[in-house]
């Protein structure tokens, strides 16, 4: 009964990310309910159902099946064990530290493309869109499609893709990337909730798409508040077209760099935590390079924090910033 005594913390005080396609229940959805996240956590090891009970560990056939149809456990030789990475206090901080190393190493090779990246993007005349279009547009973007796409990974009853659990949130700068329309409109936020209504940003882009402006002069008037339209309706964030200029052609440079180099790092990645799928393990790795690639290129000053991050009420009208346009859109 040892076990029994030892307190697993609450799931709300790890890091859980979802890399994820959803087409019902996200893996979340089946974690939260009950003590499902405690079942989860003993599993880490292979158990059967009767010797979790010993262990204090409360558990139904109902549970158990739940967490199988949900992706996350699965029974081999009579005993469950948990399908996804779940990393412990040691194990997390040795993952970020081989994650810093990695990043070192790819950031000495690549510092010259990313300040030549961002001097384009300045020509472009969208110095104060860098931090966005580096992240979401590169990134956050275009990184993934040469790594890993959603049903590249094991595809589950309602999701496809990958999602682990860390033992604590990374300290330091984050943000994420949302796509409108037909994934076309990219919005870089810390809040997503700075943006106006999906329907509004739905619009905004199809009207994008469609007459390379705004139209309708009743969305004007909403997107005027947010910087992204003038007087008549011209879209006042990037228009990234399908062409092959120096923007593409630096984005390329580094997405070949630093997918070759996280290749190159997935096996031990994969042996050293007992991550059976190799793309599981990049997706997880890149996932931390990504970060300590942006906490270098901020503290380079390369790029730059958004005005609207620091202050979001009083730069609610510099949203254009932390926003751009794609033809074909973002994974294309």
């Amino acid at each position: 009964m040892a076990k029994a005594q030892t307190q697993i913390r609450p799931y709300s005080q790890w890091e859980a990310t979802q890399f994820i396609a959803v087409t019902g229940h996200q893996p979340e959805d089946y974690v939260i309910p009950d003590n499902n996240w405690e079942i989860l956590y003993n599993l880490r090891t292979p158990h059967t159902q009767a010797e979790l009970r010993e262990m204090g560990v409360k558990c139904s056939d109902s549970q158990l099946l739940l967490l199988e149809v949900g992706g996350l456990i699965s029974k081999t030789k009579g005993k469950w064990k948990t399908t996804i990475p779940i990393l412990d206090k040691e194990q997390t901080s040795s993952l970020r530290s081989f994650s810093r190393e990695i990043a070192e190493s790819m950031y000495t090779k690549t510092k010259a493309d990313f300040i030549s990246l961002t001097q384009t993007i300045s020509e472009m005349g969208f110095r104060d869109n860098t931090l966005s279009l580096v992240f979401s547009y590169l990134l956050d973007g275009r990184m993934w499609t040469k790594l890993v796409l959603f049903e590249d990974i094991d595809s589950h009853t309602s999701w496809s893709g990958c999602y682990w659990v860390l033992y604590e949130p990374r300290k330091g700068p984050a943000c994420g990337t949302n796509g409108y329309g037909e994934q076309n409109l990219i919005l870089t936020y810390v809040n997503s909730d700075i943006a106006p209504s999906n329907k509004l940003m739905d619009q905004c882009a199809d009207e994008i798409a469609k007459f390379g402006k705004i139209t309708d002069t009743q969305l004007i008037s909403g997107l005027k508040p947010y910087g992204l339209v003038d007087d008549n309706g011209n879209v006042l964030i990037p228009i990234i077209k399908k062409q092959q200029d120096s923007f593409h052609q630096i984005n390329d440079k580094l997405v070949n760099s630093i997918s070759d180099e996280l290749k190159d790092n997935c096996n031990s990645l994969a042996a050293r935590y007992g991550i059976d799928d190799e793309k599981v393990a990049m997706v997880m790795l890149y996932h931390e390079v990504m970060w300590n690639l942006v906490d270098k290129l901020i503290q380079d000053k390369i790029i730059s924090i958004p005005a609207i991050f620091k202050d979001e009420k009083a730069n609610k009208n510099r949203l254009n910033e932390v926003l751009f346009f794609i033809e074909g859109g973002l994974m294309q």
